[in-house]
């Protein structure tokens, strides 16, 4: 995890003001201190300033991958694996025992409900610097769900490995079956996208690449606004991540972490901490 920076109350608007004209997040206050934020990201430093694409998320095309019609990538799109046929059954009560299994389960109900279901809460805090369970309104559309591929505290590498049991690949595919779009996001640059979309594919995980993936696009890029530009357009019913700063970026600059235990109500329900899917040994691009 990133050191968390902490400034004063006093002044703080008085930096913002400075700041205008600067590429700069927002900065949310909370009354009490419990809630700062500097208006900088170091992990977003790691992007490259070459890798500037239009608000949408990397796609794979027939030549490549593309990002709002432009060709990001030359070349065919990774072959994709072998599909899998069946997993054992010891590895599906393994997954069903495990935070992927909740995850999962969570995530198939949602794409069961019967179509004059009220439209269930997004996975995304209606306001996070209020440090409410309160959750957004869905926009209208099938569900979908987003897994967070960075290690707790550091991005994924540049050539990432992936591991996944068939249990897993099996139950994604089947929720492909029923309708719910599937995202992965990483603060790795977009520049990194073969490369992941041949990792999902060798590990099942995605093996026709189909999947969306979020990426930074340019210097100062957030996994917070890409979170939220994917919920604009899609239901976004459950997010999958291996630390709390995966569901919402406030957790990387509470001051007191007592003041988000209200959150915690959205761990089972929205929120999923699950195993990393990358091995602990890949060391993160610099």
């Amino acid at each position: 995890m990133r050191p968390r920076r902490l400034l004063p109350t006093a002044g703080i608007l008085a930096m913002a003001a400075t700041l205008s004209g600067c590429v700069v997040a927002a900065i949310p206050v909370v009354a009490g201190g419990a809630l700062l934020r500097t208006g900088t990201d170091g992990q977003n430093a790691k992007v490259r300033a070459e890798n500037l694409f239009e608000d949408r998320p990397v796609r794979p095309t027939a030549n490549g991958f593309a990002a709002d019609g432009e060709t990001m990538f030359a070349g065919p799109a990774p072959a994709p694996a072998a599909k899998p046929e069946f997993a054992s059954r010891m590895l599906r009560a393994d997954l069903e025992n495990s935070a992927f299994g909740d995850f999962l389960a969570f995530a198939e109900k949602a794409a069961i409900a019967p179509a004059d279901t009220p439209a269930p809460a997004s996975a995304l805090l209606a306001d996070p610097t209020s440090l409410s369970a309160e959750r957004k309104a869905c926009p209208p559309g099938p569900p979908a769900i987003l897994i967070d591929l960075d290690p707790a505290g550091r991005l994924l590498a540049a050539e990432p490995v992936l591991e996944a049991d068939m249990a897993l690949a099996e139950r994604l595919e089947a929720l492909r079956r029923s309708g719910v779009e599937i995202a992965w996001i990483s603060g790795q640059s977009a520049a990194h996208a073969g490369a992941l979309r041949e990792a999902l594919s060798s590990s099942a995980l995605d093996p026709e690449g189909r999947d969306t993936l979020l990426l930074m696009r340019y210097p100062g890029d957030r996994k917070q606004t890409r979170r939220e530009d994917f919920a604009s357009t899609a239901c976004l019913v459950a997010i999958a991540g291996d630390e709390r700063e995966d569901f919402d970026e406030l957790f990387d600059y509470l001051v007191n972490p007592e003041a988000a235990l209200g959150l915690e109500l959205l761990i089972g329900d929205g929120w999923f901490i699950v195993p990393p899917l990358s091995p602990s040994d890949q060391r993160p691009t610099p």
